[in-house]
């Protein structure tokens, strides 16, 4: 399987390679996006969009790169190439980008709440929490359907597909990401979040390095599944309050109900740019 993991876009890549390097100028990171044209309407689309808050018209790349940062251009890149990944979605490619978005942009707010990690950063962490369902449908979609269509109509909760899975891989969507996530050369921190955001406990978290961020991802996961976002309706019965990973963030209760609140929101102007 982890042969078969496509490979990020050609330009893509190019691009994430210059943003790793502090010498990298934004009309150089202009000249490479505008060699992929899709790329570069899509980056001029967000740039102009209430989700990026800007406030001016943006009409060039290099101004889009400009207004954007170098931080909000990465979040956007990877959004753009994990969103490419489906071909001809269904309802379980529908849903589970639903839920990846949405847990990006509770992701997002839980880190501007708390500030243990960079917002875009954490938007990243989100999106690509659960890249190992993604991989098992492009794998083998007709026996990921049905595992799907079981724990959609059945809904076994935020865990239900972990025992499936691995009943019918013989591993789960956690064990599978992490390894994809170092195969596209991005940060550990993301393999070590799609490893462990299903932690049964917060000793598991504790003992890996960036425990917050995983954390931060893990109930950001979880407010997602309280919402509905991904499943068939919302789950009133996950506490996004108090568990175990909301503790090691420290949000209070009223704080945690403004950020669902908010992720719900922002999630709805995501959904707007990156429908599938």
């Amino acid at each position: 399987m982890l042969r078969d993991v496509p490979a990020m876009p050609a330009v893509a890549q190019r691009v994430m390679h210059l943003l790793g390097d502090p010498r990298t100028t934004n009309s150089v990171l202009g000249d490479a996006l505008v060699s992929d044209q899709a790329m570069a309407a899509r980056v001029l689309q967000m740039a102009n969009s209430p989700f990026f808050g800007t406030r001016q018209k943006i009409s060039s790349v290099s101004s889009a790169v400009f207004v954007l940062g170098h931080s909000a251009l990465r979040s956007l890149i990877i959004t753009v190439c994990t969103k490419g990944l489906y071909r001809n979605p269904g309802l379980m490619e529908r849903k589970n980008w639903e839920h990846s978005l949405g847990s990006a942009t509770a992701a997002r707010h839980l880190a501007q709440n708390t500030g243990l990690m960079d917002q875009d950063e954490a938007f990243i962490g989100g999106l690509l929490h659960d890249i190992g369902r993604t991989m098992l449908m492009i794998a083998d979609r007709e026996a990921y359907q049905t595992l799907f269509q079981k724990d959609y109509n059945q809904d076994f909760g935020p865990d239900g597909l972990i025992a499936l899975e691995k009943e019918e891989f013989g591993y789960d969507h956690c064990e599978i990401g992490a390894p994809v996530i170092l195969k596209w050369r991005l940060p550990g921190v993301y393999a070590r979040i799609a490893r462990r955001h299903h932690a049964a406990s917060a000793d598991v978290i504790e003992g890996e390095e960036d425990p917050k961020a995983i954390a931060l991802v893990a109930q950001a996961n979880l407010i997602a599944h309280r919402v509905g976002l991904g499943r068939h309706e919302p789950d009133e019965g996950i506490d996004v309050i108090s568990n175990a990973y909301n503790e090691m963030l420290g949000v209070g209760r009223e704080t945690t109900l403004e950020i669902v609140k908010l992720a719900l929101k922002d999630y709805k102007e995501a959904r707007e740019q990156f429908s599938l």
